[in-house]
């Protein structure tokens, strides 16, 4: 069955967000994509939507009417993620602390700029085993660049979390090892009849490092027009095994 996805965020078409569109194109989902430059105009939501994106998208350009309807659709079963960037969560174009949609998040945002980077990289940690990513492999994991510091709420489920790669010169202490900190990478709401989520690293480049490029084959999606993006194959897998699931298709 057909998906249908209102996603908010990223950029124009030829920008960050191809690579999220180029995943959804490659499910044939029905897409209606609003650049982070316009508003979340409310007329959109005379229709539903099996699931809403909001990557890089400020709460500055959702009128309080369209956050009421997202919240009111969710509790009606559709699904909803936020994805990371500087207009996520707590990031400088973000502020979606104190808002509806913050409530019904499986995280709090902080009350302060919560981007972190990791110049030497963060590798991906499986926490949770959940059925959405059946035979997708977390031993040989992707590395990270960036993210937003969360703190997942009470009865949330952590699926994934990042652990920052510490590079020593010094043989006795090792090379490539993973610091002890981990950080929220990916909650979900532990109920299972919700389909709520929050991916705290961003599906294009900077933040997301080597995820962009995970597998062994390569793979070309049609964008629109001539915009094509290369990926990893299990790049492909992770983002599409997150939307069936946020839009109850898998």
């Amino acid at each position: 069955m057909e998906m249908k996805i209102l996603y908010a965020g990223d950029s124009p078409v030829g920008g960050p967000a191809n690579y999220l569109l180029g995943v959804l194109r490659s499910l044939k989902a029905s897409v209606v994509h609003v650049p982070p430059v316009k508003k979340l105009r409310p007329v959109l939501f005379r229709q539903k939507y099996d699931a809403f994106l909001l990557s890089d998208f400020s709460r500055k350009n959702v009128p309080q009417a369209s956050e009421k309807a997202i919240v009111e659709q969710v509790k009606r079963g559709a699904g909803l993620m936020m994805v990371g960037g500087w207009g996520s969560f707590s990031g400088p174009f973000g502020h979606w602390r104190g808002s509806l949609v913050e409530k019904i998040l499986p995280v709090q945002c902080l009350s302060r700029d919560d981007r972190l980077n990791f110049p030497g990289g963060a590798f991906i940690v499986e926490k949770e085993k959940h059925p959405m990513f059946r035979g997708i492999r977390f031993n040989h994991p992707p590395v990270i660049c960036g993210l937003n510091q969360v703190r997942p709420k009470k009865s949330n489920l952590v699926i994934l979390t990042a652990r920052r790669v510490f590079w020593s010169p010094l043989p006795q202490w090792g090379r490539g090892l993973g610091e002890g900190k981990e950080y929220p990478l990916l909650v979900i709401d532990r109920d299972p009849q919700k389909r709520i989520a929050a991916l705290t690293t961003d599906l294009a480049p900077h933040w997301c490092g080597g995820l962009v490029d995970w597998g062994r084959r390569r793979m070309s999606l049609r964008v629109k027009d001539k915009i094509q993006i290369e990926t990893g194959d299990l790049y492909v897998r992770f983002v599409s095994s997150l939307l069936k699931w946020l839009a109850r298709k898998g």
